[in-house]
């Protein structure tokens, strides 16, 4: 219940005046509700001419309605009380519109709040966090937890207040007529409140477990959307149908659990209500045959009762979505807990490129046993390429992620331009160091939003030179639409070496001192391979690469070489001096010069 309210808190924070003016609307609405039904009470006892002892209140609304006049008045002029509740009527209508429309846009500046302050955690949360969690919970939170949070605060928290202002009131004015009838018509009522306590722990229970359920279920269509490729490629359609079948038997099945105990506490409240209704109309009959209330106490008794019994029907239901409203803030409450990763915390200091690994070794945090990296030192001057070379898993490209702090090392230190890297602010580290991934991302944008989102102020003649040294601008021309192509979902209309030189040119026209390759060259054939290399050469700009390859091809003009195995150095040297030297650099160089690709040579048409 603390997260449900600390979370509230912050979601109606900049939307507070609105949403109790939602509050104050639902109340002048119960109020007009209550003075109409209580007209009832004053046209019976009217037409009887026997208004009885008058109480506090008949007074003050014969006052009202004879302006001070009294009840002999309203007998001889009967008209006035059709006017009162005609008049009464419009108001009704003129309150119900404006809190309706209040409470619609209550409803979407709340929902926008939430939806946004999720998204600021998500995008807020280090890169390790979504090496653990599931995009299926993630949607979940966002979408389904969120709209239960909604719904709670806007409709159950009116169908609650609404309740209470009905319940108080005509409470209220029951025991200024009879204390008696108020007493007998509100003995069950915290019965049912009291019913309604040990259910919603249960209703709770079995919700949470529906919506863990429904997230695998989403999970599992975001898994199959971003794979359709390899499903298509391995006829794997039917195996996915049948898995999907089975998430969605479990999803049938928790679900059904679920609504049977929120269904029968609904119908089961009945009880109480009916209960209720009938106790409250059988004694104001008896007290009206003793003479100690009017017909018109009767008449407003039956009313006022019906007036709370339906609310509370209706808040019955709103406890019971109490218990899946906590399961919902549970699971957003546990993502706002995530620490977020500090980006803006640091140095900005003068990053011209040279970089040091002084003794690094790392381990994932979920496997601190195992390094990845172990014992790392090299030093890459200004201006210079190195390429980084090893065998699948020797640690290439958890180095490059080191360099950008999605990680921080286990032991050592990095140093850039001699700043040890920890000290370096991350969102200007960042924009300094730049990397092209091995399967880039590209958004359902046009070619030139997806280039220039590096640089948004960028001149077309600066995204078409971009677009120039990484070889892509000639295959852009050729588009009808040429830099206005829209290149789909994920970059679908595009082929894989067109996508990665897409991302090279996004990287490129950032200007960064510190460039990232890694193995972003291997979608493209030789000859390209060569021509970007050759135009990322004659950049006006002096930076420093790091190419991170599994050809000899590619790194055999950088200025060194370094070799991993096992998440070591096993070598490091020039083209030429790994040649010479027995060893891993040695046996691939070999292997991919029989399959046709030499190492001193440049053999056009590859891949």
């Amino acid at each position: 219940m603390k997260d449900l309210i600390a979370f509230s808190k912050k979601v109606i924070k900049g939307s507070g005046f609105l949403y109790f003016l939602n509050f104050f609307t639902q109340f002048l609405m119960v109020l007009v509700s209550v003075f109409a039904s209580f007209l009832t009470k004053v046209l019976v006892d009217a037409l009887r001419q026997n208004f009885g002892s008058i109480d506090p209140i008949t007074r003050l609304v014969l006052h009202m309605l004879t302006l001070g006049r009294g009840e002999d008045y309203l007998y001889q002029h009967m008209y006035v009380l059709p006017f009162a509740m005609l008049l009464t009527a419009f108001v009704m209508v003129a309150v119900s519109i404006a809190r309706m429309l209040i409470r619609f846009y209550t409803s979407a500046r709340i929902n926008k709040k939430m939806q946004l302050i999720l998204f600021k955690q998500l995008e807020s949360q280090p890169y390790s966090y979504y090496k653990q969690a599931k995009a299926g919970d993630l949607i979940q939170i966002c979408t389904r937890d969120c709209d239960v949070m909604r719904r709670f605060l806007i409709m159950d928290m009116n169908q609650l207040s609404y309740t209470l202002y009905v319940v108080i009131l005509c409470m209220s004015i029951l025991g200024l007529i009879s204390y008696k009838l108020m007493l007998v018509s509100a003995a069950v009522f915290p019965l049912l409140f009291v019913y309604s306590f040990f259910l919603i722990k249960e209703v709770r229970r079995r919700y949470r477990a529906t919506d863990d359920s429904e997230a695998k279920m989403t999970d599992k269509i975001s898994e199959n959307l971003a794979a359709v490729r390899v499903i298509k490629a391995y006829n794997a359609e039917n195996y996915e149908i049948s898995d999907f079948e089975k998430r969605l038997k479990e999803y049938e099945e928790k679900f059904i659990h679920w609504r049977m105990l929120s269904s029968f506490f609904y119908a089961s409240s009945d009880i109480f209500i009916f209960a209720s209704r009938s106790i409250a109309i059988a004694y104001a009959v008896y007290l009206a045959f003793t003479g100690e209330i009017t017909a018109g106490t009767v008449a407003i008794s039956f009313t006022f009762v019906n007036m709370m019994v339906w609310p509370l029907r209706q808040s019955a239901t709103g406890l019971s979505n109490l218990g899946q409203t906590l399961a919902s803030s549970d699971r957003i409450h546990k993502l706002l807990l995530s620490p977020i990763e500090e980006i803006d915390v640091g140095e900005e200091p003068e990053i011209k490129g040279e970089v040091v690994f002084d003794h690094v070794s790392f381990a994932y945090p979920d496997r601190p046993d195992e390094l990845i990296l172990d014992d790392i030192s090299f030093k890459v001057p200004s201006g210079s390429t190195i390429a980084i070379m090893g065998k699948t898993g020797s640690g290439k490209s958890t180095l490059s992620q080191l360099l950008t702090r999605l990680y921080e090392p286990t032991s050592g230190t990095i140093y850039i331009d001699g700043v040890p890297l920890n000290k370096v602010k991350k969102s200007y580290l960042r924009k300094k160091v730049v990397p092209v991934l091995q399967d880039p991302f590209l958004f359902s944008k046009t070619i030139s939003e997806n280039i220039k989102m590096a640089k948004v102020d960028a001149t077309d003649e600066e995204m078409k030179k971009a677009a120039h040294n990484a070889a892509v601008d000639e295959a852009i021309s050729s588009f009808d639409k040429g830099y206005e192509t829209p290149v789909g979902e994920k970059g679908v209309t595009l082929s894989g070496g067109q996508k990665q030189r897409v991302a090279i040119a996004r990287t490129i026209l950032t200007g960064a001192p510190v460039l990232l390759f890694d193995d972003s060259l291997s979608a493209v054939d030789a000859e390209t391979d060569l021509s970007i290399r050759s135009h990322l050469k004659r950049m006006k700009t002096p930076h420093t690469t790091f190419l991170i390859t599994h050809r000899v091809n590619s790194a055999k003009d950088a200025d060194m070489i370094l070799v991993l195995e096992k998440g070591k150095v096993a070598e490091i040297g020039t083209h030429k001096e790994l040649l010479a030297i027995p060893g891993l650099y040695q046996r691939i160089a070999s292997i991919q010069s029989d399959m046709g690709f030499p190492s001193d040579t440049l053999e056009k048409g590859g891949n």
